[in-house]
């Protein structure tokens, strides 16, 4: 009867360590035009595929985001999440970043507007791509892109990026993350 427990105790523990020890590699790819906005999410442990995903975001017609307030909405998002910070680049700080590809194009139909509109593009993509090799465990492998172009009106961006992170990690930075909408609620009530 004490084997057989002690067979089992083991069993348990050389299973969490299994899952604490494997490694989650997960590609994904974000589109974003006037027509639509697409998320292809899929998840590996080692070769085989455990998760396959097509999301197809919905596009607020009154808030498109454009080459012109391109700026402003990441400004705007970032601004958003003070209470995130802490949790986000401790769950980041598990990350590693094997692969990451940001490709914008777009213009805003007039040369001047366009010009001072890349040189924002490129400044936030700068800002983010600092953020990322600050907090990130390891980043390799970084493309970043922008094309301006001075006859049309429209942005089109383009991101592909290859994280990789211990699914043990992935567990403990998931139920960090899932804690987060009470600390706001909380932060909410008293401020």
């Amino acid at each position: 009867m004490w084997v057989t427990i002690g067979i089992i105790i083991f069993s348990f523990f050389l299973l969490v360590l299994i899952i604490a020890l494997v490694k989650l590699s997960i590609h994904i790819t974000f589109h974003h035009s006037k027509e639509q906005s697409i998320v292809y999410i899929q998840a590996l442990i080692y070769k085989w595929k455990i998760y396959k995903k097509e999301l197809k975001l919905e596009q607020n017609e009154d808030k498109q985001i454009n080459y012109l307030n391109f700026r402003e909405e990441i400004l705007r998002f970032i601004r958003s999440i003070p209470i995130v910070y802490r949790n986000v680049t401790h769950f980041l700080s598990m990350i590693e970043l094997s692969f990451f590809e940001w490709k914008t194009k777009g213009g805003t139909g007039d040369a001047v507007t366009t010009g001072i509109s890349t040189g924002a593009a490129w400044a936030v993509k700068g800002i983010i791509i600092g953020f990322l090799r600050e907090h990130m465990k390891k980043v390799d492998d970084l493309i970043v892109d922008v094309t301006p172009d001075y006859q049309k009106s429209f942005i089109q961006t383009d991101i592909r990026c290859m994280i990789s992170i211990r699914l043990g990690k992935a567990i403990y930075g998931i139920l960090q993350l899932s804690k987060i909408p009470d600390k706001q609620k909380e932060a909410t009530n008293h401020g």
